[in-house]
């Protein structure tokens, strides 16, 4: 086995993952706090929107829980197949977060871009339909290579072949080898099918933003500031696609150097501390994008710098009525 080794030790993997996964957990807490909560004056995510940003916060709770658990196992000794059970999970929810980025990208695209190819036309007719069955075949998508990630290599094997000599080409490990080599490049396959259209829904947002620049600055300030919010959804979009890339690309190049019998990255601290890093910037991503948390964050900082302001006060006029008593006593 060659080896190309890019690794982090256990004191830098705790260092960079535990604040990180910690603020992203209270982040994505906050939001599902914000999405089951009204005041009745912020108007609820609507359909399909809001399944799309329950999945993603789903998925990120899961990702930083998971990254606070690989810390922990780095302290405590932990059974071999409840390691291989949490990196599972951790890919799984990963892979799921990338649907629903372009889930959500293609909304986006949709509420900007007017459709005009008729095939366009029909997506965004039935753009409800399509969401939820996107979703339902990614969950089943993804499930296989997990229950092939998680099922013991065993299980593949007859017991006649376990007693054998023959257990090294077993028709059960043969088929499970098959199946593992077949998910995985379906799994790249679908990468780079989401990674086109983000990168083509972006690009053409971006190119009918810059055609309608001119007509939009120069008309009311409604049409401007509908085009403000239209272009920070466009600037969000492409961040969220460039996390997507990077993130995609190098679960990629680590299961091509597995494939390959490359020894990468043995530990999986580097994979773990970037999913880390991309649910962060996820989670950052939907707190400026959505009104709806953005306005409730600043809400609560109103009403804690109100709190601050009278505390403040009270102890003032505390301070101030001790210090005339005491000039009375004198």
């Amino acid at each position: 086995m060659s080896s190309f080794i890019v690794e982090m030790s256990p004191l830098a993997f705790a260092i960079v993952n535990v604040p990180v996964s910690v603020t992203t957990s209270l982040m994505n807490m906050f939001f599902v706090y914000c999405m089951f909560s009204s005041d009745g004056s912020e108007k609820g995510l609507k359909p399909p929107l809001n399944v799309l940003v329950g999945s993603l916060i789903g998925c990120n709770l899961l990702l930083n829980i998971c990254n606070l658990v690989f810390v922990i196992y780095k302290t405590v000794y932990v059974p071999l197949w409840a390691y291989i059970a949490s990196c599972a999970l951790i890919l799984y929810a990963m892979r799921t977060s990338f649907t629903a980025s372009l889930g959500l990208n293609v909304i986006y695209y949709f509420q900007i871009v007017p459709a005009r190819h008729p095939c366009l036309i029909w997506v965004k007719t039935h753009i409800k339909l399509f969401m939820y069955c996107m979703l339902v075949f990614d969950r089943i998508f993804f499930s296989f290579g997990f229950i092939l990630q998680v099922v013991p290599g065993r299980v593949f094997i007859s017991a006649a072949d376990y007693n054998s000599s023959s257990i090294l080409t077993s028709r059960g490990l043969i088929l499970r080898y098959y199946l593992t080599l077949t998910d995985f490049w379906l799994r790249c396959c679908y990468c780079f099918i989401c990674l086109g259209i983000m990168v083509a829904s972006n690009t053409s947002t971006a190119l009918y933003l810059w055609k309608h620049v001119k007509s939009m600055e120069n008309s009311s300030s409604l049409t401007a500031l509908h085009y403000r919010k239209q272009k920070r959804v466009t600037v969000l979009s492409i961040i969220q696609t460039v996390l997507f890339f990077v993130s995609s690309g190098w679960l990629i190049t680590d299961e091509l150097m597995f494939r390959f019998n490359i020894n990468f990255n043995p530990t999986g601290h580097v994979l773990f501390s970037i999913v880390a890093f991309y649910a962060f910037g996820t989670s950052i991503i939907l707190g400026v994008g959505q009104s709806k948390f953005r306005l409730r964050a600043v809400d609560i900082v109103k009403k804690i710098g109100r709190i601050v302001l009278r505390s403040n006060l009270n102890v003032g006029d505390g301070n101030v009525n001790f210090r005339l008593g005491d000039t009375g006593k004198g």
